[in-house]
């Protein structure tokens, strides 16, 4: 055995015992101290940890993350080394997140819950499923029913308690989720899955210990108002990728890791939450998860589509959540059509040099003041704290910006400016150098795979729509990453076409929004399950030519 013992930027010092030769990251990870976009996979550069000990091996890898000072003072890659000796590390500051966005766009809607309560002649209260009756409690407790209407995400999860008898939200929280630790996008938790025995079930345990905890989290937040127990929960609603919910399920994803990418279901899941969970709520508990379209178009996505109304709408609608997947769905007078892409996870800040989250210390924001050789950089950052790096808004800004003035050219490569420098024959234009936070070349490679992913979804469903872009009437930006976002930044960086910056809504969470209709009507469960069966999904790696239309797209 072998002790492993953490310094904490809190001034914390932990002490473990581990075998030796695990792998640093992997025993880290399991610990949830570290995760990396790449899941410790040795691509992303992002496992940095700080080794104490004298005399631990620099890998070639680590040349080109770090520089002679920081390998000098210890700095590593978690994933490249293992655990052969008594090891000591420090460990990065610990990103502290914003507000995770928890509220999104809702419609008008009939308020008729799915679950009900009635007493029967004895005056004990008969639990009810639509018609179904699940279960009897002694006496009258109709005045405890209580629901939870989750959004479960790649990188967040929000879950809101509602009052099942007026619709009223109680509270609301939100974590990471843990299984992050798994890697930053889809396709790193289905090839985990798909390598690793057991690889299902250990990322299922890690999601039902992250709703636990907010179950947990949600009763204690108004339990100064209200007398609620978690045993007063008696349904769950969850909007959700497919990834999420078949490893929610504990169903194995990895059909959607090979071609021809088909999940193992589509439609609705009903889940027994105590029964086949094992969560702290009522035994009664159901959990409905809303039916995807297909692998890469899920709950997540029919819930906005609910949300907003786009299928019941006159006019012609664009729908996108930007995240590590970037899913569309374009509306024709309710007529829809849908796509997904993989965006990656450099519009979240990873996979990025200076890359971070959307937590206090990330730049937001960057605008390029002046012209010529005078251009000056000046930065927004979330807390107004010293910067640690670029979140993925910040990232999109800096590139419009350095599209708008000429530093990058169409083809994505930096041209010569005096804010542009070589550093071991590589250019990165410096944002902050007295924080010494760079955009390099490869960076802005990476947002252009994102923007050429993106972009080519949306021109794709125009033209099979028989549309062109002045057609469109609106445009809605859902999820996390449009929260400090500008419009600007989305069509200057060309992720979306310049034409239709005028028309760009925010909508916020509508995963969350959808789950809560389906919550609290059993009218919207249908209409969301039938509208999922309707929508026409583009499969865009089948689509003869659109290797042309990808490369054309990632032009600036």
């Amino acid at each position: 055995m072998a002790k492993v013992t953490i310094n904490h930027n809190n001034g914390i010092v932990s002490a473990y015992e581990s075998d030796r030769a695990v792998n640093l990251y992997q025993f880290l990870a399991g610990l949830k101290l570290i995760d990396a976009p790449c899941g410790g996979a040795g691509g992303c550069g992002k496992c940095k940890v700080k080794i104490l000990n004298p005399h631990v091996a620099c890998q070639e890898k680590e040349k080109e993350t770090f520089t002679e000072a920081e390998i000098a003072e210890g700095w590593r890659l978690a994933c490249l080394h293992s655990i052969a000796e008594d090891i000591t590390l420090a460990l990065p500051p610990e990103e502290v997140l914003t507000e995770i966005i928890s509220q999104g766009y809702l419609r008008d809607f009939v308020l008729k819950p799915h679950i009900a309560k009635r007493l029967d002649q004895n005056g004990n209260t008969v639990v009810m499923a639509g018609q179904e009756i699940i279960g009897i409690e002694q006496s009258d407790t109709r005045n405890r029913l209580y629901g939870l209407a989750i959004d479960i995400g790649t990188t967040t999860i929000v879950a809101g308690l509602i009052d099942l008898s007026n619709g009223q939200e109680l509270a609301s929280i939100s974590c990471l989720n843990g299984q992050k630790t798994f890697g930053q996008d889809v396709i790193t938790r289905i090839n985990y899955a798909m390598t690793n025995t057991n690889g299902t079930l250990i990322q299922q345990k890690t999601i039902l210990q992250d709703l636990r905890k907010l179950i947990k989290g949600v009763i204690a937040q108004c339990s100064r108002d209200y007398t609620i127990t978690s045993k007063d929960i008696y349904e769950i609603t969850v909007g959700g990728n497919n990834t999420m919910i078949h490893l929610l399920a504990g169903i194995d994803p990895s059909s959607m890791g090979v071609s021809p990418y088909l999940p193992a279901f589509t439609g609705a899941l009903v889940l027994k939450a105590v029964k086949d969970l094992h969560l702290p709520v009522s035994e009664f508990c159901l959990v409905y998860c809303l039916p995807a379209v297909s692998a890469f178009v899920g709950g997540d996505i029919t819930a906005g589509i609910l949300a907003c109304g786009i299928h019941q709408e006159a006019g012609n609608t664009l729908f996108i959540d930007i995240g590590t997947n970037g899913e569309m769905v374009l509306s024709r007078n309710g007529r829809l059509v849908a796509c997904s892409c993989a965006a990656g996870p450099a519009l979240e800040g990873m996979n990025i040099s200076c890359g971070v989250r959307a937590a206090e210390g990330a730049i937001e924001d960057v605008q390029l003041r002046g012209s010529g050789a005078d251009i000056v950089v000046e930065v927004s950052v979330i807390g107004n704290v010293k910067p640690t790096g670029l979140c993925g808004s910040g990232l999109l800004a800096a590139v419009a910006e350095l599209v708008r003035t000429g530093i990058l050219h169409k083809s994505g490569r930096l041209l010569e400016h005096p804010l542009v420098e070589k550093v071991a024959g590589k250019k990165r234009f410096v944002i902050d150098r007295d924080n010494e936070i760079y955009l390099t070349q490869q960076d802005i490679r990476q947002v252009q795979l994102a923007k050429g992913a993106i972009l080519s979804g949306i021109q794709t469903m125009v033209q099979a729509a028989g549309m062109d872009f002045s057609e469109i009437d609106r445009v809605l930006v859902a999820g996390q990453f449009g929260a400090h976002l500008k419009a600007e930044s989305l069509t200057g960086s060309g992720l979306i076409p310049r034409e239709l910056e005028s028309v760009i809504t925010y909508v916020g969470n509508t995963s969350k929004s959808g789950a809560y209709l389906c919550l609290l009507s059993t009218a919207e469960r249908e209409t969301v399950e039938k509208v999922a069966g309707q929508v026409s999904y583009i499969e865009l790696s089948h689509l003869e030519g659109f290797d042309n239309v990808f490369v054309k797209a990632m032009e600036f």
